[in-house]
Parts: structure tokens; sequence; C-alpha cells
């Protein structure tokens, strides 16, 4: 609770369909779980959902990138996690500038961040990588967080790796490997 989790990889390798998979775990137990995403329509995830056999009750889905939208959903559904996909399709209005910039990027995390802590909910945010594997956006994102995980693997074959890269909170000596199936 208070956290927030930077989750990166390529675009297309799985990071939608694992938070998807893990808000409706999260969701199973009886809490609840708000799902924004300002890169997908609602009618994708749902056919994803499913493909994948995932329920989502409990699971609140907001089609936005807005900022401030998001965190009035937080006030009303008071959900344990909050995820938001991807951080770089996020817009604050008090700035001028586009999404995926690197003021709207830092600004968005900033006060998302904040406002998961206040209130003791965990925050997600997706983002991309470049073609040479850093993450899209400014370096201080990575210094913005408490945990980066990194999503991998051949985009054409089935098998993706997941490995810590920064953990405030513990080891980055872990690695999750994962099928893509179904």
């Amino acid at each position: 609770a208070g956290s927030t989790t930077l989750l990166a990889g390529d675009p297309g390798i799985g990071k939608s369909t694992l938070l998807l998979q893990a808000a409706a775990a999260i969701a199973e137990t009886g809490r609840s779980v708000l799902y924004a995403t300002g890169e997908e329509a609602l009618e994708q995830i749902r056919i994803r959902a499913s493909r994948l056999a995932v329920k989502g009750d409990g699971v609140f889905m907001a089609s936005t990138g807005d900022a401030v939208a998001i965190v009035d959903q937080m006030a009303t559904l008071n959900p344990v996690v909050v995820i938001v996909d991807s951080i770089q399709t996020a817009t604050h209005p008090d700035l001028d500038s586009p999404a995926g910039t690197i003021s709207q990027i830092r600004e968005c995390a900033a006060f998302l961040s904040q406002h998961a802590r206040s209130n003791g909910m965990a925050l997600v945010l997706s983002g991309h990588v470049t073609k040479d594997g850093s993450i899209v956006g400014p370096r201080v994102l990575e210094h913005q967080v408490d945990a980066v995980l990194q999503l991998g693997g051949d985009p054409g074959g089935t098998l993706r790796v997941l490995h810590a890269v920064k953990n405030r909170f513990g080891p980055t000596d872990e690695v999750g490997v994962f099928e893509m199936c179904g």
C-alpha cells in the first residue's frame, strides 16, 4: 500500500495482459482494482479478458489517460490497487505539453503517486521501452518509483521473463518466467 511500481517492456510484449490478469487475481480476493487505460479501447480489453477467461468482478475500468480523472476515480472507488496503462498516455490538464513528453510523464507519475501514497493505494504504471532497451521518458521516472519491473522476451515466442531492476522493498535477484498462451 502506498507504493508505486513501474512495469516496463517493449510494446506488445504482454504488459497489459499481465496487468489484467493481476488485477483479476486481486479482485478475486474481494478487493477492488482501478484499471485506467489511455492506451486501448475498453472493447479491446474486454476481448482480451474474454480470451483469458478473466471475469473482472471488482476490476473497474476507466478509459482515460487524464490524471485528474484517474484521481477522481480513485477517490470514488477507493481501490487497493490502481493500474495506469500506460504512463506515456497520461496527461495533466495543467500542462500544455502533449502526452508522452518528459514533463507530462514526470508530473503525471508524481501526481498519481502522491494521491496513491496519501490514500494507501498501490499504484502500478506501465511503460514502454525504446529500441535500445531504455524506458521511454526521463530517467527521473525510474527514480520516482519504488520498484521497476522489466518484462522481456522474444515477441515472436511464447516465453516472457519478468525481473526487478529496482526494488526499495526487496531483492532484485529473482525472475519470473511466463508462458504466453490462450
